[in-house]
């Protein structure tokens, strides 16, 4: 995650919750690959947020 401008904590919380419901769906449609790229990026957000002070 380099080089790129910070999120606000809301837009963080934000995407954590688009791209979990996003990763359900995914899961429910059988787009095991999608949800497990979306997983990903949820952890990298949550890492992200975690950094905070």
């Amino acid at each position: 995650m380099s080089l790129r401008e910070p999120h606000s904590i809301n837009d963080i919380r934000t995407a954590i919750r688009e791209l979990s419901t996003r990763a359900d769906l995914a899961r429910k449609e059988g787009r095991n690959a999608d949800a497990a790229e979306l997983d990903q990026r949820v952890k990298n957000y949550r890492e992200e947020l975690a950094a905070r002070p």
